[in-house]
């Protein structure tokens, strides 16, 4: 009997829902239950030893994904790079071209024109790929951005004009315009919140790590040479965009959902994370679709009439006009900091603030250097810190920097400095050149690839960066004539001022986006709080699976 009660006992302890058992009942049942209690205690162990797989696999799991996302933004890093050859190609071009012995030579208007047409060109590429970006998809627009600029790179060894040169900077000008605002939608849809701020700043690296092979290159061989290095990168870009998958959130958009779910969950993995923030993208687009009309069959004037209407409505909405307002000042802020400047007039910056004795190739490839090492710092940094403290410190550090370039420069041309020393500007310029690098040049990569709604991504992305291409033109154009005109240090003073009064308004009006889903962020734009989205979810949960919100004026009626 005792022997009865005790399997009778692990029966009750391993089965929660089974009955009390009758000791006096048959030995044959007892027999039973012992079977069905090892059973259980089969499958409890199982449970266990599947978690302990799944514990396993998550962790295998985790640099799998790592893995992808490297994948997958390395194709936008390395075409970036390719750009930053084109922006420090003419720092090496222009020295080149008032040699002697050079079979084209320019004016100094000529040699603006050839620095600064890339700038001018922007806003054709900004054109041509918002269409591209939500008709043809992600992918496909990466793919046509990177011929531009391939074809540039071969026109530049055959042209022997200043007008064929302009021309192959006119198209490699479109390829960085197409770029500017797809590149940075690519990584901010391809990744998570908590990594996506390090990929994005990636993009500054990587146009840091362009900028650098140029000049390096230069320092060694001719700029015909160093034009035909750099078409290898832009090709090797390409073969990596070929072989990546589309956006999920462009196929969720045009109703893929099934495609969109497979590779959203093979970039993300699967979790109640990504689960969330999946079926959020997926309720908003169905919202979306449901309220829209391009796919009614109407006519085709019914059509256009509907569309102006909706842009005439679009331009209203906070969520659209506000984070083009926000990209407008960065961007702007982004170019008067000076770091496409310096970029293209390296050797003539050095050799007025440091001296005409100055070694300014040395000192350029030293500068290319450590903004490469300042790169790497930051996207530590972003991981690590807030976006507005980020941008905000550095911004005040550029600041300071270019008051005090603009002093040291002054009273050297008023001989005023009580000593000469190549070592004072050379800080100042270094501590200039870590100031944009670490929070000015990467900043505005990575909010422009967060600070969008999806339904305006394309457009709103590529009306914002109209400002950088108008003020890369500005700020490169005018820095030889205002220097020429009023001197280094008023140019100087007037490009801080423009920093200061942008990061003023930046200050009142920009939101923090770190660690925050690309959803959320839309949400804050559109004013939906936190507390506003808890109300919608549901509250009771019925035996078919759906759930439904009981409001208040219901509830009203059900108790009466």
């Amino acid at each position: 009997m005792q022997a009865e009660f005790c399997v009778a006992f692990r029966y009750v302890e391993h089965c929660s829902d089974a009955r009390p058992p009758r000791t006096c009942g048959r030995r044959k049942n007892l027999e039973t239950r012992t079977q069905v209690c090892r059973r259980i205690r089969i499958v409890e162990y199982s449970v266990e030893e599947r978690q302990d797989v799944h514990i396993t696999a998550k962790a295998d799991w985790e640099p799998f994904k790592l893995s992808t996302k490297c994948l997958l933004t390395s194709s936008v890093a390395v075409n970036i790079s390719a750009h930053g050859c084109v922006i420090g190609f003419s720092a090496i071009l222009i020295p080149s071209l008032r040699r002697p012995d050079s079979h084209i030579h320019a004016t100094p208007s000529q040699e603006s024109w050839i620095a600064s047409v890339i700038g001018f060109t922007l806003i054709t590429g900004n054109i041509i790929i918002t269409p591209l970006m939500d008709t043809l998809g992600r992918k496909w627009s990466h793919i046509l951005s990177a011929l531009p600029i391939l074809t540039g790179w071969f026109l530049l060894l055959m042209v022997n004009s200043v007008g064929g040169l302009i021309t192959a900077r006119f198209l490699q000008g479109i390829s960085m315009g197409m770029l500017g605002p797809l590149g940075s939608v690519i990584i901010g849809e391809m990744t998570d919140p908590k990594s996506r701020g390090a990929f994005l700043t990636s993009m500054s690296l990587s146009l840091t790590i362009g900028v650098l092979s140029t000049h390096g290159l230069g320092a060694l061989f001719s700029w015909q040479q160093n034009a035909l290095a750099c078409s290898f990168i832009s090709f090797t870009a390409l073969l990596l965009i070929i072989y990546n998958p589309e956006s999920p959130s462009w196929l969720i958009s045009k109703g893929r959902f099934k495609e969109g779910e497979e590779i959203f969950y093979w970039l993300r993995g699967r979790g109640p994370d990504q689960e969330s923030e999946f079926e959020k993208m997926v309720a908003a687009q169905k919202m979306y679709r449901n309220s829209n009309v391009i796919d009614q069959d109407l006519a085709l004037h019914v059509k256009a009439k509907r569309f102006f209407a909706y842009l005439r409505l679009t331009s209203k909405k906070r969520e659209f006009y506000k984070p083009i307002i926000i990209m407008f000042l960065i961007y702007t802020m982004f170019q008067f900091a000076g770091i496409n400047v310096i970029s293209s007039y390296t050797t003539d910056i050095i050799n007025k603030v440091v001296g005409p004795d100055a070694n300014a190739k040395f000192l350029m490839v030293m500068l290319d250097i450590e903004r490469l090492i300042c790169n790497i710092g930051a996207v530590y940094l972003m991981k690590i810190l807030k976006r507005r403290t980020l941008l905000f410190s550095s911004g005040a550090i550029c600041v300071l920097s270019y008051i005090g370039k603009s002093c040291y420069v002054f009273a050297k041309e008023s001989n005023a400095l009580p000593f000469e020393s190549q070592w004072l500007p050379i800080a100042l310029i270094a501590l200039y050149m870590c100031s944009l690098t670490i929070g000015l040049s990467s900043i505005p990569f990575t909010i422009s690839g967060e600070i969008f709604p999806l339904e305006y991504r394309g457009l709103g992305g590529g009306i914002s960066v109209l400002a950088l291409s108008f003020n890369l033109f500005s700020a490169v154009k005018c820095f030889p004539v205002l220097t020429n005109y009023v001197g280094l240090p008023i140019t100087y003073l007037v490009y801080a001022g423009v920093v200061v009064s942008c990061l003023t308004c930046l200050y009142f009006i920009m939101p923090e986006t770190k660690d925050r889903t690309l959803q959320d962020i839309e949400d804050s734009f559109r004013g939906v709080s936190p507390r506003d989205l808890k109300s919608t979810e549901p509250l009771n949960e019925h035996d078919k699976g759906e759930l439904r919100r009981c409001s208040s004026h219901n509830y009203a009626l059900m108790i009466k």
